[in-house]
């Protein structure tokens, strides 16, 4: 089995699934014993994105997709990006803000912040967007578990601990992350833990996977092609040789 493909993606789930109750995110509460959550922060390629929610779907996983407003790689605004969140959303998933803060003026200015980004992207969905996950979050938005009347934080106290050095020996929530596409806090499959959140990258997985330098050429490579379509679509004169 090829590391970070499809096919090792649909392991990991079906194990997930065979060993706990996948809930959303609105569906625990402090009482709740046991759960998994599902997560997916969309960094770089709505369109792989929109490949693992059909997987999800055919597994009958409904997830969560967390899609960034302050992005370099895609518009979530754009027609295409659009689509591609409400065929997600259509499958049955559930639709979240990814925040960026690195243009964050203050501290005190952050809930304003993560207001706009939510309500930015429900206008242009049409989409009741009612959660939010931080993309790179500083260490005092997660030990601060900050709490925004309305929305879910996926950082919350009852999704995620917060510590700080050495990990404690007992967690109330195992959080595990294909980050840096390597499982540095654990594997999902290899864990016991009763509470779960397991935070997943589209770009990362492909049909074949490929390892860390092949997996960025080959997002490389599908962002070229699709600023050469836009280009070839807005663009009369764009040279067809080009193409």
């Amino acid at each position: 089995m090829n590391k970070f493909s499809h096919e090792e993606y649909k392991h990991i789930l079906n194990s997930i699934k065979n060993n706990y109750e996948i809930l959303d995110y609105r569906d625990i509460t402090d009482e709740t014993e046991s759960f998994a959550i599902i997560r997916h922060d969309v960094e770089f390629s709505p369109s792989r994105a929109l490949k693992i929610a059909k997987i999800d779907n055919d597994l009958e996983i409904k997830s969560s997709f967390f899609f960034q407003i302050r992005n370099n790689s895609y518009n979530s605004l754009s027609s295409e990006t659009i689509n591609v969140i409400n065929e997600i959303n259509d499958l049955g998933h559930y639709i979240g803000a990814h925040i960026n803060t690195s243009n964050l003026s203050s501290r005190d200015s952050l809930e304003s912040f993560v207001i706009n980004d939510i309500e930015t992207l429900s206008n242009y969905t049409e989409l009741h967007v009612d959660r939010f996950s931080f993309h790179r979050p500083q260490s005092y938005q997660l030990r601060d578990y900050v709490n925004i009347d309305g929305f879910i934080n996926a950082y919350d106290k009852k999704f995620f601990h917060y510590y700080e050095n050495e990990k404690p020996k007992k967690l109330r929530v195992r959080y595990l992350a294909d980050s840096t596409h390597k499982w540095k806090y654990g594997y999902p499959t290899e864990t016991n833990h009763k509470k779960l959140q397991v935070v997943l990258h589209p770009y990362s997985w492909t049909e074949n996977g490929f390892g860390n330098y092949e997996n960025f050429k080959s997002v490389i490579d599908e962002k070229n092609k699709e600023l050469v379509d836009s280009f070839n679509s807005e663009c009369k004169n764009f040279p067809k040789e080009l193409l």
